[in-house]
């Protein structure tokens, strides 16, 4: 199911993408920035939670839940940090 939630999110900007192509080159150019930011902002925490869930695995595997509860704390604070400045970076430009 998450297969298709992302490829069908992945359809949306490129529907979007198209009805914009019929309406201005400014348009585009727009919808373009917007995708471009919308990817940037996703594809870090898809990142965070690909390594986070690898480690995490990987303890469960061990049968270690110190290394569980430590890679679950540090990915949740690297995800607020991430967060934090992607917000800012975004809220100043």
């Amino acid at each position: 199911m998450g297969m298709f939630m992302g490829i069908w999110g992945w359809w949306a900007f490129d529907i979007f993408t198209l009805m914009a192509s019929y309406l201005s080159v400014t348009i585009v150019s727009a919808q373009t920035i917007m995708r471009s930011l919308g990817l940037l902002t996703f594809m870090v925490p898809v990142g965070f939670s690909t390594a986070c869930g690898i480690k995490v695995g990987q303890a469960i595997g061990k049968g270690s839940e110190a290394e569980i509860d430590f890679y679950y704390r540090v990915s949740m604070q690297m995800s607020l940090i991430v967060a934090f400045a992607q917000n800012i970076i975004l809220f100043y430009f």
